[in-house]
């Protein structure tokens, strides 16, 4: 039968899940705008969530320091469910906390061990804090050092980066998380990177890991001594200071001394950080008149396709504190304000995105002003290639390649194109040189049709003239070629 203790624990920790949920049924929920609730059962998960632990309602958070996000897990009926994903922000340097004031977040498995609300807390953890046990007791074997390590709110704008080593939230995320956090048993998870892990596999190893801890159980309530201690490592340690050789000294005393010993163990839950498994668990003792009561944590590694333990930490029960809870004030300011905060975020994104589509089309209407200089600028081009290879033509006299240069459809002084040919012929054979100097000369296109202008030095040996020249242009298939052609004499009044 469980001793007395274990009874009073049990009643108060009924009472206090009972007024847990009293209190939550007439509370106004915070609404979280990064909820993320799941229905469907998770088939990969953290393989630090090896056994949550019995019940209907075990929660765990998870934090990823990589991606400065937290998640909060629910293992129900043998099936993980993630439930919601909040920012969160944590320690300033990155890496694993070894030292006090190194500003780096600690990784590892650590539980919740007190509450703090607005009105004991300084404004920089905001309106609810959760401080965790780090340095736990294998952190202090590794020589870590510190303390202080926090998951609370802020009443900043949350930065990544941007904590002392805590992880800090929104207020109106680490509210909403209030409800799913029970002190020394929910507990919070902090990778680097978070490993994933089917879930079969962890269920396998759930499995192994609770057939080993039943075996010490057994083996010790039994005092099947040699079992016992083949089943903890060579360099083991305990939380009060005992190596493996005095702690089998000590416990060999003890079944000398006992002639019956019982233990339970209730509660269980197992994690992992890295290669190191945390088995945590109710303890029940009695070695003859003699009970103990308490929370005991073992550390297991693998080794050799085998468990062993490698330190063991047992504390007594926590005396149970009165269960506080944010005002329904407080909740109502911190919802207002993240409404608030939401909403201007809205205008914001509104303002922004209608200053991005402005941008967007200031740039389209750009680039398509460029686009149609670009345009414009080739076939102003390519009608000024097509009048100098004209000019070139008609100063070397080449009058097959000069003719070529007109439309079929172009007249000139009531003469066709074979008429104009004719008589440009005429004139080239009259004169031994011809030169054609052109001075002003403007190019507009509009589409398939360009105007040319252009002052006009035409020399044939001895004669000159000096007019002002322009040309009708079309586009013939893909070359320009003129289809209308005027002259003026400039001492006659013509401008260009």
């Amino acid at each position: 039968m469980p001793s007395e203790s274990k009874f009073f624990t049990m009643s108060k920790f009924l009472l206090c899940v009972l007024a847990v949920s009293v209190f939550f049924s007439f509370t106004a929920r915070p609404i979280s705008a990064t909820e993320t609730s799941s229905s469907q059962p998770l088939r990969q998960v953290p393989d630090a969530l090896i056994e949550p632990g019995p019940g209907q309602d075990r929660f765990v958070v998870v934090v990823e320091k990589e991606t400065q996000r937290l998640f909060l897990y629910e293992f129900r009926k043998g099936q993980y469910y993630q439930i919601a994903e909040y920012p969160c922000t944590t320690g300033e340097n990155k890496g694993d906390k070894l030292k006090e004031g190194d500003k780096k977040t600690p990784e590892g498995f650590y539980v919740f061990n007190k509450k703090a609300l607005e009105d004991e807390l300084a404004p920089i953890y905001g309106v609810l804090a959760f401080p965790m046990d780090y340095p736990n007791f294998y952190d202090q074997v590794r020589g870590k050092q510190g303390n202080g390590i926090w998951m609370h709110g802020t009443n900043r704008k949350l930065v990544p980066r941007d904590s002392n080593g805590c992880v800090a939230l929104n207020n109106i995320d680490i509210i909403d998380l209030e409800k799913h956090i029970r002190l020394y048993d929910t507990p919070i998870v902090i990778y680097d990177r978070v490993r994933y892990q089917d879930l079969a596999e962890i269920n396998s190893e759930a499995a192994r890991i609770k057939a080993f801890i039943e075996k010490w159980r057994r083996a010790w309530a039994e005092k099947d001594f040699v079992s016992y201690q083949s089943m903890y490592a060579m360099d083991f340690v305990s939380n009060d200071g005992k190596d493996y050789q005095a702690w089998m000294e000590h416990k060999a005393k003890l079944n000398e001394l006992y002639s019956t010993i019982k233990v339970e163990l209730e509660n269980l839950r197992v994690f992992r950080h890295q290669d190191v498994i945390v088995a945590a668990f109710d303890q029940y003792y009695k070695g003859g008149a003699f009970a103990s009561d308490g929370l005991k944590r073992l550390y297991l590694r693998e080794k050799q396709a085998k468990y062993e333990i490698m330190a063991e930490d047992w504390q007594p029960f926590p005396p149970r504190e009165p269960l506080k809870f944010l005002s329904a004030e407080v909740r109502e300011r911190v919802v207002a304000q993240a409404a608030a905060a939401q909403a201007a975020a809205s205008a914001q994104a509104v303002a922004a995105r209608a200053a991005a589509e402005a941008a967007a089309a200031q740039t389209a209407a750009t680039q398509a002003a460029a686009a149609k200089k670009a345009l414009a600028d080739k076939a102003r081009e390519s009608v000024r290639q097509a009048v100098d290879n004209w000019l070139t033509a008609w100063s070397g006299k080449d009058m097959n390649r000069y003719i070529s240069f007109y439309h079929p459809e172009f007249t000139f002084n009531n003469m066709d194109r074979q008429g104009y040919r004719e008589y440009k012929e005429r004139l080239a054979g009259k004169y031994a040189k011809i030169k054609v100097g052109v001075e002003k000369l403007d190019i507009k296109v509009d589409g398939a049709r360009a105007l040319v202008t252009f002052i006009q030095d035409y020399r044939a040996d001895a004669y000159r003239d000096y007019g002002l020249k322009k040309l009708v242009l079309v586009k013939d298939d893909q070359d320009w070629r003129i289809r209308e052609e005027s002259w003026q004499d400039m001492r006659a009044g013509a401008k260009p």
